[in-house]
């Protein structure tokens, strides 16, 4: 089987499908992978194909905020159902398309896997007779806005003498919902056409994976943790939160590790004690084995990575889908949020200690990753997949 997976840029949206993709080429399966030019080095080593759609991520981000400038001027939800149909419909599918139908024509897959906003792919293979399946990396996007997403694009169906569908078409064939039930528990395509997976199964790691220093300090007895993880991801990690979080997070000791990215700037943080460690980037799964609770930007690939492990989340949304990752974790019982006008050093360090010290929420985190591990893992998955493909339902 050829099977072509389709990402846009962000890292948020590439990673949760790689643990799949590894699945399918361990199985023998030909992989080749289409995403923005800027995002080829999260496939580093991976053994797929590449090729380069549309321009870098980075070039579309700021075409959005060119194109877009009332986004300057809105925050919180109203700055996530602003952005992404702008982003995703009016600036990264029409950029995309092209080079995807060009890709598609040449390397000749017989399906492909995309992410939810590459909503490029429905209309490719609409035009080139393939089936495509739609990978979540994260909760599924509210249905409003991929509707608005399409006003942006359905020009480009409808040029090509086809209808525009509102949700862009991306559940015809099959969806693989990464989410747990506990946190989205309607099911879109429940004839049938859905699998649930969890691509985040917690599995031994060696803390080898880890610098030398980190690993003596995440080894400190009970009496001096917590031992805290705090990350905001590859895209919202140069904002002014991200200071306030690590100023909050290291008033109460133990050990703190903080992960900035490529593209951080640790100068932002100013002098910081020596109990924090801040990192360009560290295996997840290694630490997060050795965490006791995670402080985040309510990134997707966060949020579900940190609930596999049954840790408890403390949540500063900013934009994107946060703010629906951040309801339905602490909905669950297992998070706290703290919404962005009240994002302060004072509220974000009482919060965490609060979490820390309020047993129902490492509870309620248990009880999320126990749901988490009754869920299909990659390997199950590619087998499963390779079922749905054999059977080669009608297009």
């Amino acid at each position: 089987m050829r099977v072509l997976f389709c990402t846009t840029g962000g890292a948020g949206h590439l990673l949760p499908l790689r643990p799949l993709a590894e699945a399918l080429l361990a199985r023998g399966h030909d992989l080749a992978w289409a995403t923005a030019p800027d995002a080829g080095h999260l496939l580093d080593g991976q053994g797929f194909e590449r090729f380069a759609v549309g321009p870098t991520f980075e070039a579309s981000r700021r075409r959005f905020r060119s194109d877009f400038p009332d986004a300057a001027r809105l925050v919180g939800e109203q700055l996530s159902a602003y952005t992404f149909p702008r982003l995703f419909g009016a600036v990264l599918a029409p950029g995309m398309l092209n080079d995807l139908a060009r890709v598609v024509r040449r390397w000749q897959p017989d399906c492909v896997v995309h992410e939810p906003a590459a909503l490029a792919v429905p209309l490719v293979c609409r035009q080139q007779g393939l089936r495509h399946v739609a990978h979540g990396y994260g909760l599924r996007p509210a249905a409003d806005y991929i509707a608005a997403a399409m006003v942006c694009f359905g020009r480009h169906w409808r040029e090509r003498g086809l209808h525009a569908p509102a949700d862009g078409d991306l559940y015809r064939h099959l969806y693989l919902d990464i989410a747990p039930a506990g946190l989205q528990p309607l099911s879109a395509n429940s004839d049938g056409r859905l699998l649930r997976f969890n691509p985040y199964v917690p599995a031994p790691a060696s803390s080898m994976a880890l610098p030398v220093g980190l690993r003596h300090a995440l080894a400190l007895p009970q009496s001096r943790r917590p031992r805290i993880y705090l990350t905001f991801g590859t895209v919202f990690n140069r904002g002014p939160a991200l200071a306030v979080a690590v100023q909050a997070a290291a008033r109460l000791g133990g050990t703190l590790v903080v992960t900035l990215g490529e593209d951080g700037d640790p100068a932002r943080l100013g002098g910081l004690p020596g109990h924090v460690h801040v990192l360009r980037f560290v295996d997840q799964r290694a630490l997060l084995l050795h965490c006791d609770v995670v402080v985040s930007h309510a990134g997707a690939g966060t949020v579900l990575g940190s609930a596999a492990h049954g840790l408890p989340q403390l949540l500063l949304p900013q934009a994107a889908d946060h703010f629906r990752n951040a309801t339905a974790l602490c909905a669950s019982g297992s998070a706290i949020s703290v919404d962005p006008q009240y994002q302060t050093v004072d509220v974000v360090a009482s919060a965490l200690q609060r979490l820390l010290s309020q047993a129902s929420y490492t509870a309620g985190a248990q009880r999320l990753a126990m749901e988490m591990a009754t869920m299909a893992d990659a390997a199950t998955t590619a087998q499963r997949f390779e079922q749905w493909h054999g059977r080669g339902e009608a297009r």
